[in-house]
Formats: C-alpha cells, structure tokens, sequence
C-alpha cells in the first residue's frame, strides 16, 4: 500500500511540475543552461575540524543512492580542487579559489555558469554596508541568535558565525567583481536584510547575478567542464583524490585533485529521494527552478562516507501553487492570496495570511495536508485584474498594480473549477459538498463578525467568498532543498563516524545542517542563496588552508 501510495505521488507531482513554468525559463537561453539530467548508467534510479553539535540522521538505504559501475577513464587531468556545481555555490568557490593561488575545475551539466542560483532574487545580509546605510541595527549575534532559537538549536553555532559573519564582506566581494544589487528591504516581517540583486530588463534578477558572476569567472580564466555530470569522489587512504566526471558522450573524465566541493543544487527534481526523504504528506508538489538538482552531490558524498545531517529532508516550501499556473505570473500571485485555503476534509487549516508573513511556514502548513486548494470569489477575481493583489508577491505583485492577467491565465487551465453551484465544485475535485458549504459558512459568519476566532487571520483580509466561485486546484510548491550533507563550522564534510574527510566539501544545497525542518525567511530572508555564495567562500578558504596555501 505505502509503495503504491509513493508511485501515486510522484505521478501528480511530476505533472504539476511539467505543467507549471519553472524559474529557469527566464534565463536559461542565454545561459546556455539545459535540462540535463541524469543517465541510467550513472546511478541506481532511472528518476532522474570538528563535528557538530548534532548527531548524524539515519541513513537511507534504498536503490536510489547506488552508483553503478563506471568505465575506466578516457582522460585524466589535474586540479587542485575540483568543483561540482556551477551555479552560486560552485562558482564563488571557483573564483574565491582563484583569487588564492589555487587552480580549480568546475563540473557542470549545464553550458556555462548559473545552475539553479538564477532563480533567485536577492540574499540574506547582516551588518552590511547597504544595512548600515539603511539604519537597520541588527548584529551578527543576534541574527545568530534569532535563527538558532528559530531552528531549537539544531544547526552549529559556530558555523552560523562563520557564515553569517561573513556575509558583510561577501556583498562587497560581490560588488568588486561587478555583479550589483538595488535595495535592501524587508521580506514580510523580517529585519531589513534582504539583499534585492539588480537586473536589467531582459532577465531576471537571479540571471543577472549569474550573468556578471560567470563574467568574473571567464574574466579570471577558470577551467570548467560543462555538459558533464560528476559521478563519484576518489578516495585514497581516506582522503580525496579526485573526482570522476560523466561526459555527454559517456567518456569518462578523471581529475586528480586533493579537494572536492560538493555544490551540485540539492535534489529537488529527484522526486524519489524528496519523498523518501521529506516528510510531506501533499500528493501535489511542484519544484520550481532548474531541472538538474537530481541529488548527485548527495548520492557522491553518501558514497564517499559522508553523514547526512540532521533533517535532511528539509525542503524550502514556499505554499500554494495553482496547479498550471506560471512562475511570476498573475495566475500564480493569485494562488498565494489571503483568500480561503481549504484541504481534502474541505477545512480550513491555517490563517491564509500566513504566507504574506512567511511563506516558508505556509508551505508547512500545506505539506501536512493531502491535498489543498484555493477558493475565492468573483469581487476577488475582480479585485485581481483591476486593483491588485490584497497582498504583496515578492518584486512582481505589487499592491496597487492591477494583476490583467489572471483571469485570462486561470480560466485556461483544468485545475481551476468556476460556476456558481459550490456543490458541484466540490464534486468535480472530489470534495465532500456538504462539508465544503459548511466551511463556506462558516467562513462567512466570522468574515461578518470581523473576527477569525479559528486561525486569527487579520480582520483586514476576512472577505466573504461569494459565488461565482473560483474552485482552484493547489500543489505545494518548493524552491529547493535545504538538506544534505552534514558539514562542520569549516564547511568540510563528517563522516558517519564523526570525523573529518580530508579535503571534501560542501556547501549550498549539497549542504544541510542550516535549518531545523523549515527555511527561516521569516528571520533570514535569502539565506539560502546567502549561504550558496558564502559557503562556496568558505570552502576555497578552509581548502586553501588544507593545502597549505
């Protein structure tokens, strides 16, 4: 039963996610990224210092973390590191790297440098210039100390230090190397540490970062090996010595290098190990970004004796995604809406606010549930197209900016039910009418009080939800992982019996140990893609070190 229960997931989530636009799509022609990923050949799954405070997470034990057999190499060259990963994490150690005397290789399956990191907006920065200038008085300690008391204590103290220590001096890393930002603002209800990159007005933000960040990395010579995919870390008397490396034409690649940096992007279109891993109960997800984050970094450090650290099934949740419906696009900024979010019982299950504060926490809220679905009204749709959203969407739903779109965007797509017969909804989602009319009511009655005794959503956002009803279809949408391998304060990898492995690394999604079972947007907005950048700083840094360097 459990197994067909997982088959059934992964079915539904898959076709979310084919139906959906994913991130990549706003930058990834011009970054010659593709979706690449991996072959049969390469794994068991045809899907595609000091240690720290906490103890190593059991670990998993099905096919998915085998690697098979690989031929002997056609080629072998040398590195001092080699990098798995070019999108934020792999690039900034590849420069960082470089600018210490070091020569590092980058392993990409992409055609240049980018990876998932162009779907990011902005980073998590504290005691920066931007924030000084901004007035914002939050410190180090206490940005540590918030994000400690958030996550129970479970991520190590001194690496929060290190990374969050850092991350003044990597915005004017950044900017020496001529990538730039906008503002710094707030994010919901966070400190005013959100670091918004700049743009121009062909791309993205997070293109643009990748875009002048890969300039820097040709402008500074770095090798890379692109359209290939690293397949399993060399290891000699317990220490890294290089990395096997998968060509598109199934050659075989051996670099002898006595540093790995794992930074290949998590496992987020690994619907298997998401699964396996995560705890979500939602039989609807949809993974948005680029489609080469298929767990490689995982399944090599695993392989090399790695732990995994606690929590390695923490995801990046970001809540309700009309089923269809496009990244960034007025359909989409209307599924995060205050409106009344409902599950598979046809109940309420948390205030609908909640994501305008913390979308991380909505995205919970919607993953213990089995399926979730959006429901508004007429005057809501209304309210979209000619007034804008109640609520903001990050840098493209502004209240105040008419959503012209989304009435055109949802009534195209068939996971978006409208008529003015609830009952009839119900039934075509499989609902209880009964009960959906119950909750309707109920709804409504405490909209007309003023007051949401249930959940405490705020008074300014309880609207009566009246026909003709929009009946909307919602997966559980996730940016990415945020689990992985368990590193310590110098970001080198701990293996399974507590101890150092001389000369791996990991850093950005490859990496875990950062979080408890949520992203803390709410404290920290953008420290993922913080922690991409510093963590690949980090690692060239402690490598160098290593080498004596």
């Amino acid at each position: 039963m459990e197994e067909k229960k997982m088959q059934e997931k992964k079915t539904v989530s898959r076709r979310s996610f084919l139906q959906g636009a994913s991130v990549a799509a706003l930058g990834a022609a011009s970054l010659g990224l593709t979706a690449c990923g991996p072959s049969e050949s390469a794994t068991g799954s045809a899907s595609s210092g000091s240690a720290g405070s906490t103890p190593a997470a059991a670990e998993p034990v099905s096919d998915i973390w085998t690697i098979a057999e690989l031929p002997e190499p056609a080629e072998t060259v040398q590195a001092d590191i080699a990098i798995v990963g070019g999108g934020g994490t792999g690039t900034a150690a590849a420069i960082q790297s470089k600018q210490l005397g070091l020569e590092p290789l980058v392993v990409d399956c992409g055609n240049d440098f980018g990876g998932s990191f162009i779907g990011t907006e902005g980073m998590f920065g504290v005691e920066t210039h931007w924030t000084k200038e901004a007035g914002e008085t939050l410190t180090v300690s206490k940005a540590v100390d918030q994000c400690l008391i958030y996550h129970h204590w479970i991520p190590n103290h001194e690496l929060y230090m290190n990374f969050f220590g850092q991350t003044g001096e990597t915005v004017e890393w950044v900017e020496a190397l001529g990538v730039h930002y906008a503002d710094v603002v707030s994010l919901g209800i966070s400190d005013v540490a959100w670091h918004v990159y700049a743009r121009t007005d062909k791309s993205s933000p997070g293109h643009t970062f990748m875009e002048g960040l890969g300039k820097a990395a040709h402008d500074l010579g770095i090798n890379a090996e692109f359209g290939a995919f690293a397949r399993k870390i060399v290891m000699e008397d317990g220490k890294v010595a290089g990395l096997l490396v998968e060509r598109r034409d199934g050659s075989i690649l051996k670099i002898e290098a006595p540093v790995v940096v794992l930074g290949s992007g998590g496992y987020s279109t690994n619907e298997a190990m998401i699964y396996e891993l995560s705890n979500s109960a939602n039989e609807n997800i949809f993974s948005v970004g680029a489609e080469t984050r298929n767990g490689d970094g995982l399944i090599m450090g695993k392989d090399a004796g790695a732990a995994f650290a606690e929590s390695p099934g923490t995801v990046m949740w970001c809540g309700p995604w009309i089923i269809g419906a496009g990244w960034g696009s007025d359909g989409y900024c209307s599924s995060v809406q205050p409106t009344l979010w409902i599950n598979e019982q046809a109940e309420r299950f948390c205030n609908e606010d909640l994501w305008l504060d913390d979308f991380a926490a909505a995205g919970m809220a919607i993953r213990n549930q089995k399926r979730t679905y959006v429901l508004f009204g007429e005057k809501d749709i209304d309210k979209f197209v000619n007034e804008g959203p109640y609520g903001p969407v990050f840098t493209f739903g502004q209240v105040g900016v008419p959503m012209v779109n989304a009435r055109t965007e949802l009534e195209g797509l068939p996971t978006v039910h409208i008529g003015d017969d609830l009952a009839v909804l119900a039934q075509e989602v499989g609902l209880d009418p009964a009960a959906l009319k119950k909750t309707v009511e109920d709804y409504n009655a405490l909209c007309d009080s003023g007051n949401d005794t249930a959940f405490l959503k705020k008074p300014e956002y309880m609207n009566r939800v009246e026909g003709p009803y929009w009946l909307c279809e919602i997966a559980n949408g996730y940016y990415t992982t945020c689990g992985g391998v368990k590193v310590n304060a110098n970001v080198e990898a701990i293996s399974t019996t507590g101890e150092v492995i001389p000369g791996l690394y990991a850093g950005g999604s490859d990496a875990g140990g950062l979080y408890g079972d949520s992203y803390d947007v709410c404290f920290a907005p953008g420290s993922q893609a913080s922690w991409a950048i510093n963590s690949g700083r980090l690692a060239a840094k402690n490598a160098a070190k290593y080498l004596g360097k």
